[in-house]
């Protein structure tokens, strides 16, 4: 019975790892999305302006809330599930 409980645990923290590293290269991917279409966009509206540089900050600034938001509801998923098992 042991082993088995051991394999369990293995599993379950393999899943925390994965799940956390999902999430991490979720953010950054955002974040870096974002920020990137703010600069495509902007290059296109206005090309001699600072449009691009105001763009790629919005998307900056909406890609950590995303993000930050993403990881609040990925702990309490979890929360969740640790009090089921």
């Amino acid at each position: 019975m042991e082993i088995a409980g051991t394999v369990y645990l293995e599993r379950s923290k393999f899943r925390k790892v994965l799940m956390t590293y999902m999430m991490v290269m979720q953010v950054i991917f955002t974040v870096v999305g974002l920020s990137l279409l703010g600069i495509y966009i902007g290059n296109k509206v206005n090309p001699d302006g600072d449009l691009s540089m105001i763009l790629a900050a919005v998307g900056l600034i909406l890609g950590i809330m995303i993000g930050f938001l993403t990881i609040m509801q990925f702990v309490k998923s979890e929360e969740r599930y640790e009090r089921r098992s």
